[in-house]
């Protein structure tokens, strides 16, 4: 993905969304010295109030694109197809990737499903299509699921990868991995490297989103250009994350798919609505791999780990375990956390190690504890939760031992 900054079309529709687009834009662009190219796509016979009002709309983004610190050429393009128009753009101005806007939350914005539903199968650029978020972007979350580190998933990933790199790189907090799905094969270390810790939640990827995301976080979601693909990020992703920014990496591709529209438009529809349940105890079991010491600051102890987890809950069944050929040490606990669903629970214990600064470098893992009932605020119990779960790796430890409690 080198040079994806060079030339990137940002087509001009909404006012609302232009500077937020601009401004994800000039991120993307800066690490090239890139050009941002605002265009509006008018019908050839358009009237010169209809023409004046293009060339203003373009004139004001290139304004604001260059108040940013990016070089800045507006364009209006004239043709009776939209997607045409588009093209045609991208191809005269050699583009290297194509940012656009589509309906999320806002019903002011404007639908770009036809659009994303042509560009999709005829684009010879990736894309990056942005559902705009309620606050400005602080923080990256790149969700990584194992479907994405197979070979038919790479490309898609490493678009997503480059994208998350360059919004990171300028935001006030530093970008979060997530692993989603199982955990055999290991990251690439351009993915593991983004990030100042892994977390790992072993559910399906927009459960997984649903419990790390914030309003301030933009999610870059790498996605195949399907119906499938652009369904599970845009209606299941933006359902899970209501209030985030969320940015799809589409890698391009020839496709004779049809519904991809209606796919990426289904992102608009509200999502079901969920009745908050009553309070009830879940368990949640933490399993780290440790950072080693930087700097001069000792590495973390698997006391440190117990410590941040009573932040969340109450903390039981420490143990730790050095497995052979690895210097770093394994850690393995168990939180019950109070809440009213078991998002809110993987939420409220990943992100009280995450604003753990003795755990940067770390690798966890969160897993629901399917051994044992869930018992409400009422005392009652429930039925175990049936999720998937990863708790095979301390337990395949030979030489694990349970720590005493201080």
């Amino acid at each position: 993905m080198e040079h994806l900054g060079r030339v990137i079309v940002v087509p001009v529709v909404n006012p609302a969304s232009v500077h937020p687009l601009l401004v994800a834009a000039a991120r993307i662009a800066d690490a090239d010295g890139g050009l941002v190219v605002p265009l509006t796509v008018i019908p050839v016979r358009a009237d010169a109030d209809v023409r004046a009002h293009a060339w203003n709309g373009v004139a004001d983004a290139e304004s604001i694109a260059c108040e940013l610190g990016v070089r800045a050429q507006g364009v209006v393009v004239e043709a009776d197809d939209v997607v045409a128009g588009t093209l045609q753009a991208v191809a005269d101005h050699d583009a290297s990737l194509v940012l656009m806007g589509w309906r999320g939350r806002s019903s002011t914005s404007n639908v770009f499903g036809e659009l994303i539903d042509s560009l999709v199968g005829r684009s010879s650029v990736p894309l990056a299509i942005v559902r705009l978020g309620a606050v400005p972007v602080r923080r990256v979350v790149l969700p990584v699921h194992s479907d994405h580190l197979l070979p038919g998933g790479r490309r898609g990933l490493a678009l997503a990868t480059e994208l998350a790199r360059r919004l990171g790189a300028t935001s006030p907090e530093p970008t979060t991995v997530l692993r989603t799905g199982d955990s055999e094969a290991p990251l690439p270390p351009e993915v593991a490297a983004l990030g100042d810790r892994v977390h790992h939640d072993p559910r399906r990827n927009d459960r997984a989103v649903g419990a790390i995301a914030q309003p301030s976080d933009v999610v870059v979601a790498a996605v195949a250009p399907t119906v499938s693909g652009l369904r599970s990020a845009t209606t299941h992703l933006a359902w899970a994350a209501p209030d985030s920014t969320l940015m799809v990496a589409v890698d391009v591709g020839p496709t004779h798919e049809e519904g991809l529209a209606e796919a990426a438009g289904a992102a608009a529809t509200p999502a079901p609505v969920k009745h908050a349940g009553s309070a009830r105890q879940v368990r949640i079991v933490v399993t780290a791999r440790l950072p080693e010491a930087t700097g001069p600051s000792p590495a973390p102890t698997p006391e440190d780990l117990d410590r941040v987890l009573r932040g969340a809950g109450s903390s039981e069944h420490l143990m730790a375990w050095w497995p052979a050929g690895d210097t770093r040490p394994h850690v393995r606990a168990t939180v019950t956390v109070t809440a009213t669903s078991v998002n809110a629970a993987i939420s409220a214990v990943m992100v009280a190690v995450h604003e753990a600064p003795d755990f940067r470098g770390a690798e966890i893992t969160y897993d629901v504890d399917r051994g044992a009932p869930h018992r409400t605020a009422a005392g009652v119990d429930e039925a175990p939760l049936h999720l998937e779960i990863d708790e095979e790796a301390a337990d395949r430890a030979t030489d694990g031992q349970t720590l005493p409690r201080g």
